[in-house]
């Protein structure tokens, strides 16, 4: 499981006074914020090639943003380009896990640079609540929890007088959206490596758990399916029937032929 320590390198030539605890997002974070929003509206449209171009425009206006890379391989997985979706993926992981070697010229930048991160984190919080309904998936609410977290530890991070330190995991969808781009090319020994890294991350993450399963199933590993399945569902994840009836049908099919 990687973690970071955000903004941390601080460049001082002398201490600054007392400085206002919040502010607001800068010109550009407000910018890439309304692209990103755009791009989300489009992907619930299915509208793809204009997610794509929604999300290019918010990583040109702010190109720290890695939720918005996160977002681009969504968009990418729904045109059913993995290449591309694998690369975006991989790039919003990078940038989490590169965040905190920045350096800054004083607090108050350090400070801005938090409030456009928390800023980024409440339109990601906000586009999935719209996504949501009475009925919303274990998976979305863990996803909005995960958000709520990492809003709730970067406030703290800004509101501290004198220290700028907060520790983020690699949000685990990451590697779970890794997972399956790697899975719909057919590359399983990566796709079951960022399985497990998500999982590592979130263990309930019951999606990620299923995903697993079916992976596990497709390789011709029906026990560690299973297993799977039962890890799904012992977090509320509801596994589709048919694929619990498949692994039983190719344990016993797998059975019969030894």
């Amino acid at each position: 499981m990687r973690s970071i320590a955000l903004a941390l390198t601080v460049l001082l030539t002398a201490y600054e006074p007392a400085l206002a605890q919040t502010g607001a997002p800068s010109a550009e974070a407000r910018r890439a914020n309304q692209h990103y929003a755009n791009g989300w509206t489009f992907i619930r449209a299915e509208s793809w090639n204009e997610a794509v171009r929604e999300f290019e425009q918010a990583i040109n206006t702010e190109p720290k943003f890695a939720l918005a890379y996160y977002s681009l391989g969504r968009a990418y997985m729904g045109q059913r380009d993995f290449p591309r979706a694998i690369a975006a993926y991989q790039k919003c992981r990078a940038l989490f896990v590169n965040d905190g070697s920045d350096q800054f010229t004083g607090q108050r930048d350090i400070r801005q640079r938090l409030t456009d991160r928390i800023a980024e984190y409440q339109m990601a919080l906000d586009q999935a609540r719209a996504r949501s309904n009475a009925t919303a998936s274990q998976s979305q609410a863990l996803y909005v929890r995960n958000l709520q977290m990492a809003i709730t530890r970067l406030e703290q991070a800004r509101d501290r007088s004198n220290s700028f330190t907060v520790d983020i995991t690699v949000p685990y969808f990451v590697p779970m959206a890794l997972g399956a781009a790697h899975f719909r090319s057919s590359h399983f020994a990566e796709a079951e490596r960022e399985y497990k890294e998500a999982i590592a991350s979130n263990p309930a993450s019951g999606e990620t758990h299923n995903n697993l399963a079916v992976l596990y199933l497709t390789t011709g590993r029906y026990d560690a399916a299973e297993n799977e399945v039962k890890a799904a569902e012992k977090v509320g994840f509801r596994v589709n029937e048919n694929l619990k009836s498949d692994i039983r049908a190719a344990k016993r099919a797998g059975d019969r032929s030894r």
